[in-house]
């Protein structure tokens, strides 16, 4: 049997560590990589949501928009040909107001 050589020893080990350091670079780089694309692809999924979100409140508003001209254009119209009636259920509700208002 022949001695083990610390010297062979030594170079296979060292070796063996620059090899593990090459690893544990390429493992750092690759979870960079990794987080970096999780970023952006969340930073992209939330910017779609939002102009998702966006784009269905703009449609809300808009219908409620149609929605309170077209009550406005009834009411009006309702006002013009009953005008006696207008008068009297606005005078109704400043009335009510005025006492709601006074007992402050």
């Amino acid at each position: 049997m022949s001695k083990p050589d610390p010297d062979q020893d030594l170079a296979r080990l060292e070796s063996q560590i620059a090899a593990l350091r090459d690893d544990i670079a390429h493992i750092v780089t690759t979870l960079g990589d990794l987080s970096q694309t999780s970023a952006e692809t969340l930073r992209a999924s939330l910017a779609a949501r939002a102009e998702a979100l966006r784009q269905d409140g703009a449609a809300r508003l808009a219908d409620v928009g149609g929605s309170a001209e077209a009550k406005l254009a009834e009411l009006t119209d309702h006002a013009r040909r009953n005008p006696w009636q207008a008068l009297a259920v606005a005078g109704g509700i400043g009335l009510l107001l005025g006492l709601l208002w006074g007992r402050r």
